[in-house]
C-alpha cells in the first residue's frame, strides 16, 4: 500500500502545477493585443495606450479601420481626419484631452467650418504645421486677425524641421512692445482638412508669447471669416 503522505504530497504538487498553468494562461490572455476591427476600436485602443481622455466616442460611426503611421499625434490626426475635433494640451504642450464634435459634412468646398475653444475674447483652433514638409506639429492656435502673419515661439523652429539660417531678422510690434523676430515661411498649415502652403511666419522669444501661438492673416488672408459666438464656430469662406 502506498504511503498516504506521499499521495498528499503528489496531490499538492499537482495543484501547484495546475495553478501555475492557470496563472500563465491568464497573463498570456492579458498581454494579447486585440486587433481593432473598425475605426472605433482603433481610437479606443489609442486612448488606452496613450492615456489621453477622448470625449465623444459615441459620435464615431461604423467606419472601416484605416492605416496610420507616425507618432501618436500624427496617428490621432489621421484617425480623426473626417471628424471635427478639439485638442486640449497641458502647459508642457502634451495632448491631455480630445473632444470629438461631429462628423465633417460634405458641403460646399468653398466653406470650411472650424470647431473652436473660447478663451476670453479669443478663439483657438487645432492646426497641424510643418516647416519642411516632413516634420509636423499639431497645436492649438489663437485666431488673431490683427496679426499680419503667423507668430510662433522660437522653441518650435527645430520641431518644425526648420534651419536658423533660413530666417531674416526683423523688428516686430507685439502686445508687449517692439521685439526681435525671425521671419521665414512654413511649408504648410493644415486646418480642418484645408491646407495652406508657403505661409509667412515670425518666431519670437517664448516668454513673450506664453502659451499662445497666433494664427495670423498670412494663413487666413485666403478667406473671409465668419464667427458664430453662440455656437463657438468659425467659418472660413474662400475668396
Amino acid at each position: 500500500m502506498k504511503n498516504p503522505h506521499s499521495l498528499i504530497k503528489i496531490t499538492k504538487l499537482f495543484i501547484i502545477l495546475v495553478s501555475g498553468v492557470a496563472v500563465f494562461n491568464s497573463k498570456s490572455i492579458a498581454n494579447t493585443i486585440i486587433e481593432p476591427i473598425d475605426l472605433y476600436d482603433q481610437i479606443t485602443n489609442l486612448q488606452n495606450q496613450s492615456h489621453i481622455n477622448i470625449v465623444g466616442l459615441d459620435k464615431i460611426q461604423n467606419e472601416n479601420k484605416i492605416d496610420t503611421r507616425g507618432n501618436t499625434e500624427q496617428q490621432i490626426e489621421q484617425l480623426l481626419s473626417t471628424y471635427n475635433h478639439i485638442i486640449s494640451r497641458t502647459a508642457k504642450g502634451d495632448i491631455e484631452r480630445i473632444i470629438i464634435v461631429n462628423k465633417k459634412q460634405k458641403t460646399n468646398s468653398q466653406r470650411i467650418t472650424l470647431p473652436t475653444t473660447h478663451h476670453g475674447n479669443h478663439y483657438s483652433v487645432s492646426a497641424t504645421l510643418s516647416g519642411d514638409g516632413n516634420l509636423w506639429e499639431s497645436i492649438d492656435m489663437v485666431i488673431d486677425t490683427g496679426a499680419d502673419i503667423v507668430v510662433l515661439p522660437e522653441s518650435m523652429i527645430s520641431k518644425l524641421g526648420m534651419n536658423n539660417n533660413n530666417f531674416k531678422n526683423q523688428s516686430m510690434q507685439t502686445a508687449n512692445g517692439m521685439t526681435n523676430a525671425k521671419i521665414g515661411s512654413l511649408h504648410s498649415i493644415k486646418i480642418a482638412g484645408e491646407t495652406v502652403e508657403n505661409v509667412q511666419v515670425a518666431f519670437i522669444a517664448d516668454k513673450l508669447l506664453g502659451n499662445n501661438r497666433l494664427l495670423g492673416m498670412s494663413a487666413l488672408n485666403h478667406y473671409q471669416i465668419n464667427i458664430d459666438d453662440q455656437q463657438q464656430l468659425i467659418t472660413l469662406i474662400k475668396n
